[in-house]
């Protein structure tokens, strides 16, 4: 085979080689950020300000004596629609800050949308142990 054909072939081969590369990484896709309520991380409470475990999502291992206030997640106070409690304590959620006014439980697993009565409603979440 002469040095010219042997070079012919080669670039053809690695053209052959870019094109099914080129391909294969035309036709993967990035993984894409988990929605809803495939959001929560085990062992913590999860809030949500939507039904169904959409809008914004706030989590809990210890719960919040103020949800109105600087610390912790912000945007929660008096505006949690749906809940899942990954974790294995009891919240229970105040309709007012310092653990204070009626009460709502989320049992460990138990998740769902609030209850008419207690939607966009806590202003408070706490731990029991």
């Amino acid at each position: 085979m002469s040095l010219k054909k042997t070079i012919i072939r080669g670039a053809a081969a690695l053209a052959a080689v870019s094109a099914i590369g080129a391909a294969g990484i035309a036709a993967a896709t990035p993984a894409e950020a988990a929605t809803g309520w495939a959001r929560c991380p085990k062992g913590d409470l999860c809030v949500f300000t939507g039904k169904n475990g959409t809008g914004t999502m706030a989590t809990y291992k210890k719960g919040d004596y103020n949800l109105g206030d600087k610390t912790g997640p912000r945007g929660m106070n008096n505006n949690i629609e749906s809940v899942w409690n990954r974790g294995n304590h009891y919240f229970l959620m105040w309709g007012k800050p310092g653990y204070k006014g009626a009460d709502a439980s989320a049992f460990p697993g138990s998740k769902g949308n609030t209850k008419p009565k207690f939607t966009n409603w806590a202003s408070s979440i706490e731990l029991l142990r």
